[in-house]
């Protein structure tokens, strides 16, 4: 029987960017870091970085994309562009609001405020 998710894994150009954006930027714990993989925790799962090879390229418009449930949206948005993330997408009402940051090789990740928690812009 298969268990439960554990790891989405990031391939990446640039190991040391890629950990500073994933630790820095988004405040994720740095689990270890070496120039083959590296791994974050993201509460319930794990970021793996992978380094592009020969097997893997990176590849950002694949169709996959990961998100992070914030509680103010707003207010997450003006963090990380403090810290100089580009936003793909600036906080918008859907099912709740959600907004789109870039990570270092142009994958979308996203932010994710329920409607309950949800603040006018």
């Amino acid at each position: 029987m298969i268990g439960k998710l554990s790891t989405i894994m990031v391939v990446i150009k640039d190991m040391d960017r890629s950990v500073t954006f994933y630790r820095d930027v988004l405040g994720l714990k740095l689990l270890y870091q070496t120039p083959h993989w590296s791994e974050l925790d993201a509460g319930n799962i794990h970021i793996g970085l992978h380094p592009e090879g020969k097997e893997v390229k990176v590849s950002p418009s694949m169709g996959c994309t990961f998100g992070f449930e914030v509680a103010d949206i707003q207010k997450t948005i003006a963090d990380l562009k403090n810290k100089g993330a580009h936003v793909f997408m600036e906080p918008r009402q859907d099912f709740g609001w959600l907004a789109m940051v870039g990570d270092p090789d142009g994958y979308a990740v996203q932010l994710y405020q329920p409607a309950a928690h949800a603040q006018p812009a």
